[in-house]
């Protein structure tokens, strides 16, 4: 009965997340049609340029504190109540210093960054976007505490409320600013703030009403405090470069790939993106669903009593992800030149063909990247949270080697870019399987065999 209620937790989680992250992204996808056509292409690339720098401090001030505090809260499954207040007290207290920093730095250096990337009329846009670092930083606490309770509703309704409110504001400041183009991008910027804030108003009031059907004496030491945020930092450093590993070796892709293509094809820079932007996006999709099983597989592996039990929970999500992963694959294969014709009609002819054809050839990225966030997931809540960094560092030297080799060959071309990534997410798989389960075997195999051989000398 315990194991049955444990199951049902397990996949109302899933479900609960999958579908709060495929409705956002779905969201997002949708907003980005009257965005592009209202900014234009000078306005969409104003807005794009914003990014690069302000998910790097998003993942400097409070990427991997989710993961970390649902681990630390869900390790002591009979006071896991009241662990996760004091561990919420703690990490608010820590990472709003560090999203407080980095937001002034955001915003101080607005303009010269915006001088430096080319363009000075982004700086609108990072000023108003600037306060969402911090807020999303406090977001990331309250997702951390929720999913440590194994409560992920609050986490998948939070998301959804961030793009509806994205959508809504965000349209409607950009018409109110146009024709001003460096107004209407910060209008555009300005919504993604407001979005942070109204879901972080919604987690804090879900919060309270926690508190009031649950009431606990609350009292932290100060030394009690530092250990905490002892505690938290250790972990959530592993899990933070975990989560910047692979879109760091993006950015050398869109140097690497262009550079070399560009050797023997005139529209290099297309091919990049349509692998980068067309195809990945529609890879998101799904792996948005799958996020749900990775989020939920901490807490779930990280409750467990004993190895034994770990091992067992950890099969459970890794088995749950390929039900999931698995019939997107397929679907992303065999409805590749539906998918591509409906989703990105501005694509020429040539540029469709060659989108679908390396639609079918990463469809298998759906279930590798699905099964490694998954991996990841599971190494961090059995306690390992270094280990993904070395199975990452693995697939991304193979991926970067191949990049190098194929990228070459002319008859490949951006072929051979897909290969590489589809060898990376493979390659890191299969350290994560070794890691998580392939020591303990061997081991087993090992004590077997030396019983064996003392029974027999004997």
């Amino acid at each position: 009965m315990k194991a049955y209620k444990g199951d049902k937790k397990l996949i109302g989680g899933v479900f609960s997340l999958g579908l709060g992250a495929f409705v956002a992204k779905l969201l997002g996808a949708i907003y980005r049609v009257p965005l592009t056509n209202l900014l234009g292409g000078e306005g969409l690339g104003l807005y794009q340029m914003v990014f690069p720098v302000y998910t790097v401090l998003l993942d400097f001030s409070g990427a991997g504190v989710p993961s970390a505090l649902s681990k630390l809260i869900s390790s002591n499954e009979e006071n896991a109540y009241g662990n996760s207040r004091a561990y919420l007290n703690a990490s608010i207290k820590l990472f709003f210093w560090f999203g407080l920093t980095f937001s002034l730095l955001m915003l101080i250096f607005a303009r010269p960054l915006a001088v430096e990337q080319g363009n000075g009329n982004a700086y609108l846009g990072y000023i108003f976007l600037s306060p969402a670092v911090l807020l999303v930083s406090l977001l990331s606490c309250f997702r951390g505490y929720f999913q440590g309770l194994m409560d992920m509703k609050p986490t998948a309704i939070s998301q959804v409320i961030e793009q509806v409110i994205k959508l809504a504001l965000g349209l409607l400041l950009v018409k109110l600013f146009l024709p001003n183009v460096a107004l209407a991008v910060g209008g555009a910027t300005f919504a993604i703030t407001l979005s942070e804030l109204v879901a972080l108003i919604y987690l804090y009031i879900t919060y309270r009403r926690y508190l009031r059907k649950n009431p606990l004496p609350f009292e932290i030491e100060k030394q009690s405090l530092k250990g905490l945020k002892k505690s938290i930092i250790k972990l959530t450093i592993p899990i933070t470069i975990v989560s910047i590993l692979i879109p760091l070796s993006q950015v050398m892709d869109s140097f690497l790939v262009i550079n070399v293509l560009s050797g023997y094809l005139v529209n290099a820079t297309s091919l990049y993106g349509i692998l980068s932007g067309v195809v990945a996006t529609v890879i998101g999709l799904p792996v948005a669903i799958c996020y749900g099983v990775a989020t939920v597989a901490i807490p779930t592996v990280s409750r467990a009593k004993d190895e034994k039990a770990q091992n067992k929970s950890a099969m459970k999500t890794l088995l749950l992800t390929v039900a999931v992963a698995l019939p997107a694959t397929l679907a992303c294969y065999a409805f590749a030149p539906f998918i591509i014709s409906l989703l990105f009609r501005g694509l020429s002819g040539a540029e469709r063909d060659i989108a679908i054809s390396l639609l079918k050839l990463s469809s298998p990225c759906v279930l590798l990247l699905s099964f490694l966030q998954t991996g990841n997931a599971v190494l961090i809540g059995k306690g390992k949270p270094y280990k993904p960094i070395i199975s990452l560092g693995v697939g991304v030297i193979v991926k970067e080697t191949l990049n190098l080799a194929l990228l070459k060959v002319p008859k490949l071309n951006i072929y051979g870019g897909a290969i590489a990534i589809i060898a990376c997410y493979f390659s890191v798989c299969l350290v994560n399987l070794f890691m998580i389960f392939g020591f303990k075997a061997r081991k087993k195999h090992n004590e077997s065999n030396t019983a064996y051989r003392r029974q027999y000398a004997g």
